[in-house]
């Protein structure tokens, strides 16, 4: 019976993992994607790259994440399943990318009139 149970709930998790991705984690272009004169391309880089297994890169001292759909954010599937909210993971160890989410986040956070981006221009 524990085995019966255990499979009931991996294949309900599945479907909702599917069916939350979809709804919740994939992309799709807004004007928002294009703020600040930005019109070629997306300023959430989307599409990704698709790579087929995580692997650390040496060179950008970052961890590359597995990507298998270009236009669907990085999410863990127990935070987007019990949670039910969009989210972006991201390995950040250090450099622009750190630099990049600690701007973004402060900005986010603050919800200040005048934006980083803006401010960094009067320096």
């Amino acid at each position: 019976m524990p085995h019966a149970i255990l499979n009931e709930w991996e294949s309900v998790m599945a479907t909702e993992i599917k069916f939350c991705g979809e709804v919740l984690q994939r992309h799709r272009c807004r004007r928002v994607c294009h703020k600040y004169g930005n019109d070629s391309e997306c300023r959430f880089l989307f599409p990704h790259e698709v790579v087929e297994a995580s692997y650390f890169d040496p060179d950008n001292n970052s961890v590359v994440l597995m990507c298998r759909d270009s236009m669907v954010n990085y999410f863990n599937p127990y935070i987007l399943v019990f949670c039910r909210h969009n989210h972006d993971l991201k390995c950040i160890l250090s450099g622009k990318a750190a630099k990049a989410a600690m701007f973004y986040i402060t900005d986010y956070i603050t919800k200040m009139d005048l934006k980083t981006h803006e401010l960094l221009t009067l320096m």
